[in-house]
């Protein structure tokens, strides 16, 4: 009996090992060190070679064969008063999140369009916009966003965000849309289509950037009422 239970303590032990690892194996910050070095020099050649084109491309097939169905890692960042938070357990709906630099934020259209979707989807997504900056400029910058958008903020200088800043800003760039499910699982990331913000038309404008944000929270829904619907059936 004494054997049984031994035997039984250690198989647990070992399946619960294994599940850390394979967790850990398919975190976004173990992803994004695995393989942005070659993604790099692919893109960095591309732009040598005057192959513009080619880097939205090479974008797209770097996050869909290497990123999608990662999982976030514990990401913090402050709210507007300086309260630090996790995204990981203070949202419980799927989560679209925009970063941004305070002084590269685009056009009007673009935050129209957020504010919209944010107040349509309240009920289904939250919505948070991160900014790369201090908590003044950040407050500043926070009313341009309606109250369904939660407004957080890195600022670099605190040593405390040295992984996010790492894996996101720096490996990604700053200004990008992630598409999390509920339980932090990355469905997407995307770059605004700079063809957008050629034009000089607001209303164009308004509408091209909100099928871009459209089309990322569909597939975002599907996926999370998907995978809801298959945990019910199991």
């Amino acid at each position: 009996m004494v054997v049984k239970i031994i035997t039984l303590t250690l198989l647990l032990v070992n399946l619960l090992s294994y599940s850390q690892t394979s967790l850990k194996d398919s975190l976004f910050s173990e992803a994004i060190h695995a393989h942005i070095k070659t993604y790099k020099l692919t893109a960095n050649n591309a732009y040598l070679n005057h192959q513009n084109n080619t880097g939205e491309t090479l974008f797209n097939e770097f996050v869909a064969q290497n990123l999608v169905n990662t999982y976030l890692d514990n990401f913090k960042a402050r709210n507007r008063n300086g309260a630090l938070i996790s995204i990981n357990h203070y949202f419980k709906k799927p989560v679209i999140l925009v970063t941004y630099a305070s002084w590269c934020i685009r056009h009007d259209f673009e935050i129209a369009s957020l504010n919209e979707l944010a107040k349509v989807y309240k009920k289904e997504i939250d919505f948070v916009v991160v900014f790369w900056d201090n908590k003044n400029t950040t407050r500043k910058k926070s009313k341009i966003f309606n109250k369904h958008i939660n407004v957080l903020y890195i600022d670099e200088r605190e040593n405390l965000f040295s992984s996010e800043i790492k894996s996101m800003k720096h490996a990604l760039g700053l200004s990008l849309v992630y598409y999390i499910d509920r339980n932090d699982k990355i469905v997407g990331i995307k770059k605004n289509d700079r063809s957008v913000f050629k034009t000089y038309n607001l209303n164009s404008g308004y509408v091209q950037n909100s099928n871009e944000f459209i089309n990322g929270l569909n597939t975002l829904l599907i996926y999370d009422n998907n995978n809801r619907e298959q945990i019910v059936s199991d």
